[in-house]
């Protein structure tokens, strides 16, 4: 697995740029409470299109024990993401009820991935379990305040940001390391 990081590492990008998106999502939603259930409709449903898109690659191009889960959660994602485009105002029980099913199934999905490879399981059953726990929530209760409820979607989009972001730049890092040092040569002129 540790030959496998200069590779990962080349695409330390796509984990910047999925925590940025999901970042700038988390912040605007809270910004702008009045207007976010349109604006999250909208911004879920480009977030779960990127999110397919990276697990669509995922199953193409991952590990092969896992391309299984990656091109199940990457077809979810894709249909949630275009309900919530197409619909992102007209049913909000829609948009309540396809972001609690996106986050339970990505919470279990991540916590089955944690235990299907070696390394540190630790950080993503943690989050694969906030993504089950804040699923359930807004399946349990949709009735909590749509204010409170694109809150609450805000700051779970903002701690996954951020998380991914420094796993990009953990990434980025680690696949430095790996690279073998540039040979230097003396020129005598």
């Amino acid at each position: 697995m540790v030959s496998d990081v200069p590779q990962i590492g080349r695409n330390w990008w796509l984990f910047v740029l999925l925590g940025a998106v999901c970042l700038i999502t988390g912040i605007l939603a809270m910004v702008w409470p009045g207007i976010t259930l349109l604006t999250l409709g909208i911004l879920l449903g480009i977030y779960l299109i990127v999110s397919a898109i990276l697990e669509i690659i995922d199953a193409i191009v991952g590990e092969p024990g896992g391309r299984a889960l990656s091109a199940i959660l990457g077809i979810v994602s894709l249909i949630a993401g275009l309900i919530c485009i197409r619909r992102p105002g007209e049913s909000l029980l829609a948009i309540v009820i396809v972001a609690g099913v996106y986050l339970i199934a990505e919470g279990v999905i991540r916590v089955i991935r944690a235990f299907s490879g070696p390394g540190s399981r630790l950080w993503p059953v943690l989050l694969g379990l906030l993504d089950v726990a804040a699923g359930i929530v807004i399946m349990a209760w949709p009735d909590i305040g749509l204010v409170t409820l694109a809150i609450f979607f805000a700051a779970t989009m903002v701690v996954r940001g951020v998380f991914a972001i420094v796993v990009g730049f953990k990434l980025r890092s680690a696949a430095r390391h790996d690279e073998p040092p540039a040979v230097q040569t003396a020129s005598y002129a």
